[in-house]
């Protein structure tokens, strides 16, 4: 999943400007892809335990991780 995830936000950018060229997405369906992007990797990050490098806890509350 970790991968799947960072390949996404590596051609996230270039499928939606290729979608807005060619297909002219309006900006709401632009929004609702950022959107669940947004969401897929939030839900990925707070699935994570306290002890990984991307936990989305330790992002926000800045908590030294016990070893």
């Amino acid at each position: 999943m970790k991968f799947f995830i960072l390949i996404l936000c590596l051609l996230l950018p270039f499928c939606l400007s290729y979608l807005i060229k060619n297909t002219e997405l309006n900006w709401y369906a632009t929004s609702i892809i950022t959107l669940m992007f947004g969401l897929l990797v939030a839900s990925y990050l707070l699935k994570n335990n306290e002890k990984n490098q991307y936990s989305l806890r330790s992002f926000i509350f800045k908590r030294k991780s016990g070893k």
